[in-house]
């Protein structure tokens, strides 16, 4: 399972010296700016990406993990980018002749958890229902001050049964259960 914070910082120091004061977005030690939020996601998706592309799930089709407290947002995207780089290269990197798509593998191996303000009936609409897990990152701010009231609002186009997936099954699957 990936981390906000296990990349490093994709954006460099020198990118925030610009002279502007900053206050403490966080109130802690987990601080981040507007400029690591833009690029938050690059590090995952650079190395889920070449866990699908490799194979690994493939090779490991019970193998599951994901990506938490780094939205999801960036998943519609880098879903098509997967099939288009397997389709394009599979002439030259013969080990991307998979079975199946790269984004079939995502959506059975991996799941996300999107930040409250993220739009994530949008992003369900898109990217399908089985990605997306409802999180609170309780007891800290970032998760915001009533994320149930901010994802209820941002979904009220999906299904039921989309919004069951999203706040209990697609976590359950994660975990190798059956949401009661």
């Amino acid at each position: 399972m990936l981390h906000v914070g296990g990349g490093g910082r994709p954006v460099p120091r020198a990118f925030h010296d610009n002279a502007r004061p900053v206050t403490d977005f966080l109130g802690g030690g987990e601080n981040i700016r507007s400029k690591d939020f833009m690029a938050i996601h690059m590090m995952p998706e650079i190395f889920l990406s070449t866990m699908v592309l490799d194979g690994i799930f493939e090779q490991f089709p019970r193998l599951r993990g994901g990506s938490i407290e780094q939205g999801a947002m960036w998943i519609v995207p880098w879903l098509r980018r997967l099939d288009i780089a397997q389709e394009t290269f599979v002439a030259s990197e013969k080990y991307l002749r998979l079975p199946m798509k790269a984004s079939d593998y995502v959506r059975r191996n991996l799941r996300f958890t999107p930040y409250p303000h993220e739009h994530v009936g949008w992003i369900i609409e898109q990217a399908g229902e089985e990605l997306c897990m409802f999180s609170s990152d309780y007891p800290h701010i970032e998760g915001g001050r009533n994320p149930l009231k901010r994802f209820a609002l941002s979904t009220p186009n999906i299904s039921e049964a989309a919004k069951e997936r999203f706040y209990a099954s697609n976590f359950a699957d994660l975990m190798g259960a059956s949401a009661v």
